[in-house]
């Protein structure tokens, strides 16, 4: 872990396995939002 972060984890016992499943979570979503998007755009109703 980098030096910088372990005294704010340790302080704000925020758990980082959680922080990134849930960043993972939201980048996946954007990018099903993005798809959607640009389907929709491009494609038009099919």
């Amino acid at each position: 872990m980098a030096p910088v972060l372990t005294p704010l984890a340790a302080g704000s016992g925020v758990d980082w396995s959680e922080v990134h499943a849930v960043r993972l979570l939201g980048v996946a979503l954007a990018a099903l939002f993005l798809l959607w998007a640009i389907r929709r755009m491009f494609g038009g109703k099919k």
